[in-house]
Protein backbone atom coordinates (compact mmCIF):
# COMPACT_ATOMS: atom_id res chain seq x y z
CA UNK A 1 0.00 0.00 0.00
CA UNK A 2 1.12 3.56 -0.67
CA UNK A 3 1.37 6.28 1.97
CA UNK A 4 -1.82 7.88 0.63
CA UNK A 5 -3.68 4.58 0.91
CA UNK A 6 -2.58 4.16 4.52
CA UNK A 7 -3.66 7.74 5.25
CA UNK A 8 -7.17 7.16 3.92
CA UNK A 9 -7.61 3.63 5.26
CA UNK A 10 -10.01 3.15 8.17
CA UNK A 11 -8.31 -0.01 9.46
CA UNK A 12 -4.78 -0.35 8.05
CA UNK A 13 -3.30 2.99 9.05
CA UNK A 14 -0.73 2.97 11.86
CA UNK A 15 0.32 6.62 12.03
CA UNK A 16 3.63 7.68 13.59
CA UNK A 17 5.03 11.18 13.96
CA UNK A 18 8.79 11.77 14.02
CA UNK A 19 10.47 14.93 15.38
CA UNK A 20 13.98 15.67 14.16
CA UNK A 21 16.14 18.44 15.65
CA UNK A 22 19.37 19.47 13.94
CA UNK A 23 22.11 21.79 15.13
CA UNK A 24 24.99 21.94 12.68
CA UNK A 25 26.03 18.31 12.02
CA UNK A 26 24.29 17.00 15.17
CA UNK A 27 20.83 15.42 14.97
CA UNK A 28 18.38 14.31 17.65
CA UNK A 29 15.31 12.25 16.82
CA UNK A 30 12.22 11.49 18.92
CA UNK A 31 8.97 9.75 18.09
CA UNK A 32 5.39 9.59 19.29
CA UNK A 33 5.51 5.79 18.91
CA UNK A 34 5.99 3.32 21.75
CA UNK A 35 9.26 2.02 20.27
CA UNK A 36 12.34 3.37 18.52
CA UNK A 37 11.94 4.04 14.79
CA UNK A 38 14.79 4.25 12.26
CA UNK A 39 14.15 6.68 9.42
CA UNK A 40 16.69 8.01 6.89
CA UNK A 41 19.57 6.54 8.96
CA UNK A 42 18.42 8.43 12.08
CA UNK A 43 17.10 6.59 15.14
CA UNK A 44 14.04 8.35 16.53
CA UNK A 45 13.78 7.41 20.20
CA UNK A 46 10.63 6.65 22.13
CA UNK A 47 11.09 8.48 25.43
CA UNK A 48 9.37 8.29 28.78
CA UNK A 49 6.74 11.00 28.95
CA UNK A 50 6.55 11.13 25.16
CA UNK A 51 6.59 14.02 22.69
CA UNK A 52 3.44 15.78 21.51
CA UNK A 53 2.48 18.94 19.66
CA UNK A 54 -0.51 21.29 19.70
CA UNK A 55 -1.33 20.83 16.05
CA UNK A 56 0.06 22.17 12.79
CA UNK A 57 -1.59 25.34 11.50
CA UNK A 58 -1.13 27.30 8.30
CA UNK A 59 -2.58 30.80 8.44
CA UNK A 60 -1.41 34.24 7.37
CA UNK A 61 -0.24 35.03 10.90
CA UNK A 62 3.24 33.75 11.81
CA UNK A 63 2.52 34.07 15.54
CA UNK A 64 -0.65 32.00 15.24
CA UNK A 65 1.30 29.35 13.35
CA UNK A 66 3.79 28.87 16.19
CA UNK A 67 4.04 25.16 16.95
CA UNK A 68 4.46 24.11 20.59
CA UNK A 69 6.03 20.77 21.42
CA UNK A 70 5.53 19.34 24.91
CA UNK A 71 8.54 17.29 26.00
CA UNK A 72 10.22 16.04 29.19
CA UNK A 73 12.25 18.85 30.76
CA UNK A 74 15.40 16.72 30.81
CA UNK A 75 15.35 16.21 27.05
CA UNK A 76 18.73 17.12 25.49
CA UNK A 77 17.20 19.66 23.12
CA UNK A 78 15.36 21.44 25.93
CA UNK A 79 18.42 21.47 28.18
CA UNK A 80 20.37 23.45 25.57
CA UNK A 81 18.06 26.38 26.40
CA UNK A 82 18.05 25.94 30.18
CA UNK A 83 20.08 29.10 30.92
CA UNK A 84 21.01 30.78 27.63
CA UNK A 85 20.10 30.02 24.03
CA UNK A 86 22.77 28.16 22.04
CA UNK A 87 25.00 29.97 19.60
CA UNK A 88 23.62 28.08 16.61
CA UNK A 89 20.10 27.75 15.24
CA UNK A 90 18.34 24.46 15.99
CA UNK A 91 16.18 23.38 13.05
CA UNK A 92 13.08 21.22 13.39
CA UNK A 93 11.66 18.78 10.82
CA UNK A 94 8.52 16.74 11.43
CA UNK A 95 7.72 13.57 9.46
CA UNK A 96 4.45 11.65 9.26
CA UNK A 97 4.54 7.99 8.28
CA UNK A 98 2.90 4.66 9.01
CA UNK A 99 4.55 1.85 10.91
CA UNK A 100 5.87 -0.80 8.53
CA UNK A 101 5.63 1.43 5.46
CA UNK A 102 8.53 3.17 3.67
CA UNK A 103 6.44 6.11 2.52
CA UNK A 104 6.53 9.35 4.49
CA UNK A 105 5.60 13.01 4.31
CA UNK A 106 7.50 16.04 5.59
CA UNK A 107 4.66 17.99 7.15
CA UNK A 108 6.50 20.81 8.93
CA UNK A 109 9.89 22.55 8.86
CA UNK A 110 11.13 25.39 11.00
CA UNK A 111 13.36 26.29 13.90
CA UNK A 112 13.25 26.61 17.68
CA UNK A 113 12.28 30.10 18.83
CA UNK A 114 12.50 29.41 22.57
CA UNK A 115 11.87 26.95 25.39
CA UNK A 116 9.66 27.38 28.46
CA UNK A 117 10.15 25.14 31.47
CA UNK A 118 6.61 24.73 32.80
CA UNK A 119 7.64 22.55 35.74
CA UNK A 120 10.49 20.36 36.94
CA UNK A 121 9.39 17.63 34.55
CA UNK A 122 7.77 19.36 31.56
CA UNK A 123 9.10 21.82 28.99
CA UNK A 124 7.43 23.49 26.02
CA UNK A 125 9.47 24.10 22.86
CA UNK A 126 8.15 26.96 20.72
CA UNK A 127 8.91 26.49 17.03
CA UNK A 128 8.46 28.91 14.14
CA UNK A 129 8.07 27.72 10.57
CA UNK A 130 10.46 28.85 7.86
CA UNK A 131 7.96 31.33 6.39
CA UNK A 132 8.02 33.33 9.65
CA UNK A 133 11.50 34.62 8.82
CA UNK A 134 10.21 35.96 5.50
CA UNK A 135 7.66 38.13 7.31
CA UNK A 136 10.25 40.01 9.35
CA UNK A 137 11.12 43.53 8.32
CA UNK A 138 14.53 43.42 6.69
CA UNK A 139 17.38 45.70 7.70
CA UNK A 140 17.95 48.53 5.26
CA UNK A 141 21.44 49.90 4.68
CA UNK A 142 21.52 53.60 5.49
CA UNK A 143 24.18 56.27 5.16
CA UNK A 144 26.30 56.49 8.29
CA UNK A 145 29.87 57.20 9.26
CA UNK A 146 30.17 53.86 11.04
CA UNK A 147 30.43 50.60 9.13
CA UNK A 148 27.19 48.55 9.13
CA UNK A 149 28.87 45.21 8.37
CA UNK A 150 29.21 42.35 10.83
CA UNK A 151 32.87 41.63 11.40
CA UNK A 152 34.22 38.74 9.28
CA UNK A 153 30.99 38.41 7.25
CA UNK A 154 30.81 38.31 3.45
CA UNK A 155 30.60 42.10 3.26
CA UNK A 156 33.41 42.80 5.72
CA UNK A 157 35.68 40.07 4.28
CA UNK A 158 38.31 40.46 7.03
CA UNK A 159 40.11 37.13 7.36
CA UNK A 160 38.81 35.63 10.57
CA UNK A 161 41.67 33.17 10.96
CA UNK A 162 44.21 36.02 11.09
CA UNK A 163 42.57 37.45 14.22
CA UNK A 164 42.09 34.24 16.18
CA UNK A 165 43.95 33.63 19.44
CA UNK A 166 43.79 30.36 21.38
CA UNK A 167 44.10 30.25 25.14
CA UNK A 168 42.99 28.68 28.40
CA UNK A 169 40.71 30.22 31.02
CA UNK A 170 42.71 30.83 34.20
CA UNK A 171 39.97 32.48 36.26
CA UNK A 172 36.25 32.91 35.91
CA UNK A 173 33.23 34.51 37.56
CA UNK A 174 29.61 34.91 36.51
CA UNK A 175 30.25 37.59 33.86
CA UNK A 176 33.93 37.51 32.87
CA UNK A 177 36.90 35.26 32.22
CA UNK A 178 40.63 35.70 32.57
CA UNK A 179 42.74 34.41 29.71
CA UNK A 180 46.45 35.21 29.49
CA UNK A 181 46.62 35.44 25.70
CA UNK A 182 44.30 38.48 25.78
CA UNK A 183 46.99 40.50 27.57
CA UNK A 184 49.27 40.46 24.51
CA UNK A 185 46.95 42.98 22.84
CA UNK A 186 46.04 46.47 24.07
CA UNK A 187 42.84 47.09 26.03
CA UNK A 188 39.60 46.97 23.99
CA UNK A 189 41.28 44.96 21.20
CA UNK A 190 38.85 42.08 21.67
CA UNK A 191 35.79 44.20 22.59
CA UNK A 192 33.11 43.63 19.98
CA UNK A 193 34.62 40.26 19.07
CA UNK A 194 33.61 36.89 20.45
CA UNK A 195 34.79 33.70 22.09
CA UNK A 196 34.27 30.27 20.56
CA UNK A 197 34.43 26.74 21.91
CA UNK A 198 32.91 23.31 21.34
CA UNK A 199 30.43 21.99 23.90
CA UNK A 200 28.68 18.63 24.06
CA UNK A 201 25.94 20.15 21.89
CA UNK A 202 28.19 21.64 19.21
CA UNK A 203 29.87 24.96 18.42
CA UNK A 204 29.22 27.78 20.90
CA UNK A 205 29.91 31.48 20.39
CA UNK A 206 29.42 34.37 22.79
CA UNK A 207 30.14 38.08 22.31
CA UNK A 208 32.83 40.01 24.16
CA UNK A 209 31.49 43.18 25.81
CA UNK A 210 34.77 44.62 27.10
CA UNK A 211 38.47 43.81 27.30
CA UNK A 212 40.92 45.04 29.92
CA UNK A 213 44.39 43.47 30.16
CA UNK A 214 43.69 39.71 30.34
CA UNK A 215 40.04 40.08 31.44
CA UNK A 216 37.14 39.62 29.01
CA UNK A 217 33.56 40.48 30.01
CA UNK A 218 31.16 38.20 28.16
CA UNK A 219 27.64 38.96 26.90
CA UNK A 220 25.22 36.47 28.42
CA UNK A 221 27.56 35.48 31.24
CA UNK A 222 29.91 32.54 31.56
CA UNK A 223 27.46 29.64 31.86
CA UNK A 224 28.96 26.60 30.11
CA UNK A 225 32.54 27.74 30.68
CA UNK A 226 34.97 26.44 33.29
CA UNK A 227 38.37 27.23 34.72
CA UNK A 228 41.08 25.50 32.69
CA UNK A 229 38.92 25.26 29.56
CA UNK A 230 40.49 25.92 26.16
CA UNK A 231 38.77 28.31 23.74
CA UNK A 232 39.43 30.72 20.88
CA UNK A 233 38.97 34.49 21.01
CA UNK A 234 38.51 36.74 18.00
CA UNK A 235 39.36 40.42 17.70
CA UNK A 236 36.50 42.89 17.74
CA UNK A 237 35.74 46.02 15.77
CA UNK A 238 34.18 49.36 16.80
CA UNK A 239 33.13 49.99 13.14
CA UNK A 240 35.24 53.16 12.80
CA UNK A 241 37.22 53.92 9.65
CA UNK A 242 40.53 54.33 11.48
CA UNK A 243 40.08 50.95 13.15
CA UNK A 244 39.35 49.33 9.80
CA UNK A 245 42.47 50.94 8.35
CA UNK A 246 44.98 50.41 11.15
CA UNK A 247 43.77 47.22 12.79
CA UNK A 248 42.39 45.23 9.86
CA UNK A 249 43.88 46.91 6.75
CA UNK A 250 40.45 46.46 5.21
CA UNK A 251 39.32 49.92 4.09
CA UNK A 252 38.34 48.68 0.62
CA UNK A 253 35.45 46.83 2.27
CA UNK A 254 34.52 49.58 4.74
CA UNK A 255 30.74 50.00 4.53
CA UNK A 256 30.36 53.44 6.13
CA UNK A 257 30.79 56.96 4.79
CA UNK A 258 33.43 58.46 7.15
CA UNK A 259 33.52 61.83 5.37
CA UNK A 260 29.77 62.36 5.30
CA UNK A 261 28.98 66.02 6.16
CA UNK A 262 27.53 66.78 9.56
CA UNK A 263 24.66 68.86 8.16
CA UNK A 264 21.59 67.06 6.82
CA UNK A 265 19.84 68.31 3.65
CA UNK A 266 16.55 67.29 5.24
CA UNK A 267 16.67 69.36 8.44
CA UNK A 268 14.48 72.14 7.00
CA UNK A 269 17.24 74.65 6.31
CA UNK A 270 16.96 75.94 2.68
CA UNK A 271 20.73 76.33 2.34
CA UNK A 272 22.80 73.14 2.46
Amino acid sequence: MSFAEYETSLQNGRPIRLYQFQRGPLKWGYTSADRNITHQSVTFRAIEGGVSDDGIRQTEDAQADTLTLTVPALLDVAQMYRVIAPGQTVYVTIFDLHYGDNGFLVIWMGQIAGVKFKSLTIAEIQCQNLSASLERTGLRKVWSRNCPHHIYDQSCQAKRADYRFDGIIDRIDAVSIGIAVAAIKPDRWFAGGYIEWTSQYGLEQRGIESHTNDLLTIFGGTFGLANGQALAIYAGCDRLFDTCKVKFNNTLNYGGAPYMPGKSPFDGTPVF
